[in-house]
């Protein structure tokens, strides 16, 4: 699978909540392609993003997976970045193309989440706060996380023949305010999987704006 990133080191340290900025100066500089913003003509497009926007150790990276590397490869060198009315220069910018391993795997693989997993929409919000039992909890979370990963295959065309067995080991959940009034349940920890993710790549809901980024956790 190819995977490209462009990381954007700018005059000013890029915060964690500057993502979702990155992604508004990508969406609307590039209104005609909806891989960038994740909005049709009917509104939000509710499948796995292929080009996701992170700010990680003050630096910015725009992400873009299979279909979303080459609309990465594809941008031009930009100088500045006007992130909700203020323009940051940029100082330094890289552009990388790998192809990285995706898809199941003999052995589980352990992961750490970098930024908090959005994991609960509505329905089973509801659901996970019924619960008291810890273990039904878990096994709740992860249901929803190899949902995640299907999704994600969905997305990129992969058919998966063998059988996603996950095991989370989560933090106390906590509030996380996504825009001014709306509040989603973030969860932080590790998990592990039968499935190779490429590296710093984000699942679960508002992944697009840095959420759910994982790391694998080698030995």
């Amino acid at each position: 699978m190819e995977l490209t990133t462009l990381t954007l080191c700018c005059d000013h340290s890029l915060q964690e909540n500057d993502a979702r900025l990155l992604r508004g100066f990508f969406g609307q500089r590039y209104q005609n392609r909806v891989e960038f913003h994740h909005h049709g003509p009917s509104g939000l497009l509710y499948q796995h993003p292929l080009i996701q926007y992170k700010t990680i150790g003050g630096v910015g990276r725009v992400m873009g997976l299979e279909s979303g590397s080459f609309l990465v490869r594809a941008l031009p060198e930009i100088d500045t970045l006007n992130l909700n009315g203020q323009t940051l220069n940029v100082l330094e910018q890289n552009r990388n193309t790998e192809t990285v391993a995706f898809g199941t795997t003999e052995k589980p693989v352990k992961y750490q989440f970098l930024s908090p997993w959005l994991a609960l929409n509505q329905a089973n919000h509801q659901r996970y706060n019924k619960l008291v039992n810890k273990a039904k909890r878990q096994d709740l979370l992860s249901r929803i996380l190899i949902g995640n990963l299907i999704s994600l295959c969905k997305s990129v065309r992969l058919t998966i023949t063998d059988r996603l067995k996950a095991n989370l080991y989560i933090e106390t959940p906590k509030s996380i305010e996504i825009k001014s009034g709306v509040m989603l349940t973030g969860f932080m920890g590790t998990f592990t999987v039968n499935f190779q993710l490429p590296p710093l790549w984000g699942i679960g809901k508002q992944s697009a704006r840095g959420f759910g980024t994982i790391r694998q956790i080698k030995g």
